[in-house]
């Protein structure tokens, strides 16, 4: 198989899964809240961690299908990268979901425990990632360089300004002497 083809069909393959993981759970969440009137945080608690396994399980089948297949190696390197990039995006859609159906209830959504670890999480998965980003020596010699450079343009920026001003009073006060 193509790796653009093979590509093209796990990133449909993956918005299909978004979108039937947000409906479904909206769906739900929202029936079972509003019509059989459970409350909202014991319906979150039990639904949140149901999705995040099937969504899981569902990316390690589409990545191991992948992985199995007869494409190329770029590929599967490819699809398998691209399951770690998207994994977070696609664990949002059930707690969006979620977050719609308690703004609608006007719950205040973060007594659920499966909410709360899932934003205490990613945050312990985000923070390391930015902070290296961040706050690295690499990051601070390049800003630096970077001011350093912005310092030199801006100054000769600056000086071509003047001397454009400068320079017709100078040709003026040449001519009259």
């Amino acid at each position: 198989m193509r790796t653009g083809y093979v590509l093209k069909t796990r990133l449909s393959e993956y918005g299909a899964l978004w979108l039937a993981s947000f409906v479904t759970v909206l769906a739900g969440v929202g029936f079972v809240a509003f019509a059989l009137g459970r409350d909202l945080i014991d319906v979150a608690d039990m639904v949140l961690p149901i999705s995040f396994a099937i969504l899981g399980l569902a990316m390690v089948v589409g990545v191991g299908v992948t992985v199995a297949s007869r494409t190329s190696l770029i590929a599967k390197c490819l699809v398998t990268l691209l399951a770690l990039l998207l994994i977070l995006p696609l664990l949002w859609s059930p707690v969006l979901a979620v977050l719609i159906i308690a703004a609608i209830g006007q719950v205040a959504i973060e007594y659920s425990e499966a909410y709360a670890q899932f934003r205490i999480v990613v945050s312990q998965m985000i923070y390391p990632v930015v902070a290296m980003l961040v706050e690295g020596p690499l990051v601070a010699a390049v800003w630096s360089a970077f001011q350093i450079v912005a310092s030199i343009v801006g100054f000769v920026a600056s000086a071509l300004q003047v001397w454009r001003v400068v320079k017709p009073w100078l040709a003026r006060s040449a001519a009259e002497a």
